[in-house]
């Protein structure tokens, strides 16, 4: 997958990747370990590490010296940095299965370092690839059982057309259409949002770009066709316009004030990429992100959790829309003896 010759050619095996980063962590601290040192720290022989600093100078160019003066090894550059290495199509679909499994799995402790070793997996995949949590393994602990399951296989073919930029040809259900569909999308995104997985792409259809959940695909296949990113595409920036996998329209600013009890517990978590908390009178607390207008109706299903702890302050739009679901709400449980 990975567009670099050399790493197609010398494609190494995670684990020892896993390796060659611990040791040039340790060449990058200044430090001038010696191949005693070294050995230690991978647990390795000093034979096997004198291997691994040839591989890594001969193969991939690391700036590797020994300085006689210091007695060690160090980093001629210390801001290099591995060229990039991706997964294969078997390793690929390897995460996928087993990112479905972990989130399945109870608790244990075997679970959790599996899904530690998962996350470090997850720094390999392509970078448009996006997990949308600080932590893999930590995200997969609090995901929801997933409305849809996406078969691994499709998410394979996802990930490869995106780390190669090929137009893909969906056989899609649309939600909104309530019917099947069929789509030429470029993808250039694959994101996971609350253990569910979307597609977020360029649809020829509609000529502008979608989200498509990746559990509605029925079937797929590559056109071979390349395509090119736009050149303003920044994945991290559209993904932060909407909440949740909300967007589209103009863009707002939400405005919420939470109660002193709501409060204590909304300072314990993040709801949007662009929150800001501001700290009012009586220990309440004021909320502001930044959204797009087709994300409303969404952020008024999440206001609604917290009944009278909270209030819609801006932009009016929202403070309408919340009033107005209240009282067609209120009207469903009205006395009919009255």
């Amino acid at each position: 997958m990975s567009s670099d010759p050399l790493i197609e050619r010398k494609r190494a095996r995670l684990d020892t990747i896993e390796l060659y980063k611990r040791l040039l962590q340790e060449l990058r601290t200044g430090n001038y370990p010696t191949k005693a040192r070294l050995a230690r720290i991978v647990r390795r022989d000093k034979r096997t590490v004198q291997r691994i600093l040839k591989v890594l100078k001969d193969q991939h160019g690391a700036p590797i010296a020994f300085d006689r003066g210091r007695n060690g090894f160090h980093l001629t550059d210390p801001h290099w940095t591995l060229p990039e290495i991706r997964l294969g199509a078997g390793e690929l679909i390897s995460f996928f299965i087993a990112e479905r499994a972990l989130r399945h799995a109870s608790p244990t402790a075997e679970v959790q370092l599996a899904r530690q070793s998962l996350a470090r997996l997850a720094s390999y995949l392509p970078e448009e690839v996006v997990v949308n949590i600080e932590r893999l393994d930590a995200a997969i602990d609090i995901a929801p059982e997933p409305a849809l399951e996406t078969p691994p296989a499709i998410l394979q073919q996802l990930a490869e057309a995106v780390a190669n930029r090929e137009t893909l040809h969906l056989t899609y259900f649309s939600q909104r259409e309530n019917q099947l569909t069929l789509r030429n999308v470029d993808v250039l995104t694959l994101h996971n949002y609350l253990g569910e997985w979307y597609a977020v792409g360029w649809d020829h259809q509609t000529q502008a770009v979608r989200d498509f959940h990746a559990g509605r695909i029925r079937s797929l296949f590559n056109t071979r066709r390349r395509f090119h990113h736009p050149e303003d595409w920044n994945s991290q920036a559209y993904l932060n316009h909407g909440f949740g996998m909300f967007r589209g329209g103009a863009p707002l600013t939400v405005v919420i004030e939470f109660d002193s009890y709501q409060a204590r517990y909304i300072r314990e978590r993040t709801y949007h990429p662009t929150q800001v908390n501001q700290d009012l009178p009586d220990q309440r607390l004021r909320v502001t992100f930044s959204i797009t207008e087709a994300a409303l109706p969404q952020v008024v299903r999440w206001l609604m959790q917290f009944g009278p702890h909270a209030v819609a302050v801006s932009p009016p739009l929202l403070h309408e829309l919340v009033r107005s679901r209240l009282t067609e709400t209120l009207a469903l449980y009205a006395d009919p003896s009255q």
